[in-house]
């Protein structure tokens, strides 16, 4: 006969110790599970966003440009949080709310439930709860379930979708109003990655977004992102795991300004318009050891040296 395992529970504060410092990061970094569970293709935005006095846990965006603002708790959802949830919500303008928590309590649940049926057409709130399985000595691994979701949000996501504006470099340029020239530089760099790309024969694709391109590897990861708009400046930027210093990379464009952002964790130069492209055979190589297959970003083993091949 044949041995079957037993799914086990795993104490949340086992994986990770500290919301703040564990759990929100790896979140984070693993959008695309907590997208998959309820629904929706998932970008970072921001960490520990300020919205007043309080500080929103994740500031994301959907695939339609809508704001996606989420707050967790590694225990029960309590009153202070669903006050903190609603002014996040106002301060941000978001269109979707999802809440994190370790189990959702019957009152919160209803809580959410009216806000859904009674809040205006087209926000929509979301009460998820994690837990972390195993069986045996498994690797543990996370389980996203949806137990309140908007009332017919599928079929409005669905139809909206169709509705949502297209981005292209004249959209920003038209709706965003980002400077021609600004947008020719973002082109330009998005067509030079890309034949980079097919020249080896990577399985990694080009989206855009509300004022940036980024590349994607499986699971919805960006590998480089095209800035236009919303750092106001043409940005080229590469994910990391960790800082440059940390990581003992040099930066490949010492002729350009690099700015290291932390809660984005891109490595990013400025390219003014007019300013020759830069080359990208050192980028791929500096980027390519951090990026694997599948999963979130991850820092290579001893062995690897930087300026390594890969």
């Amino acid at each position: 006969m044949v041995d079957i395992g037993r799914l086990e529970n795993v104490p949340l504060r086992a994986i990770w110790p500290n919301e703040a410092k564990d759990f929100t990061p790896w979140l984070a970094d693993n959008l695309d599970v907590l997208g998959q569970a309820v629904g929706l293709a998932l970008d970072f935005r921001h960490r520990e966003y300020a919205v007043g006095r309080y500080a929103l846990d994740l500031l994301l965006e959907d695939a339609q440009g809508r704001i996606v603002v989420v707050e967790n708790q590694l225990e029960s959802t309590d009153h202070g949080h669903l006050g903190q949830l609603l002014t996040y919500c106002a301060g941000t303008q978001a269109k979707v709310v999802i809440w994190v928590a370790q189990s959702v309590t019957e009152e919160h649940a209803a809580a959410l439930e009216w806000l859904n049926n009674n809040t205006v057409s087209g926000i929509g709130f979301f009460g998820v709860e994690v837990e972390v399985l195993r069986i045996g000595d498994s690797v543990p691994a996370p389980n996203f379930k949806v137990v309140v979701r908007p009332n017919d949000f599928t079929k409005d996501t669905q139809r909206n979708r169709t509705q949502a504006t297209s981005w292209t470099w004249d959209a920003y340029v038209e709706d965003l109003r980002v400077p021609r020239e600004r947008a020719a530089v973002g082109k330009r760099l998005l067509e030079a990655i890309t034949d980079e790309i097919e020249k080896r024969e990577l399985a990694w694709q080009p989206v855009m977004r509300k004022g940036y391109a980024a590349i994607q590897r499986s699971g919805g990861y960006n590998v480089f992102v095209i800035d236009v708009f919303w750092n106001r400046a043409p940005r080229l930027a590469v994910k990391l795991p960790a800082p440059p210093a940390e990581l003992g990379l040099a930066s490949p464009y010492p002729h350009l300004q690099d700015v290291w952002t932390s809660a984005e964790r891109e490595w990013g130069w400025t390219v003014p318009p007019g300013t020759e492209l830069p080359a990208l055979e050192p980028l791929f190589e500096l980027v390519l050891p951090f990026h694997p297959t599948a999963g979130p970003t991850q820092v290579p083993s001893p062995a690897y040296r930087p300026g390594a091949q890969p």
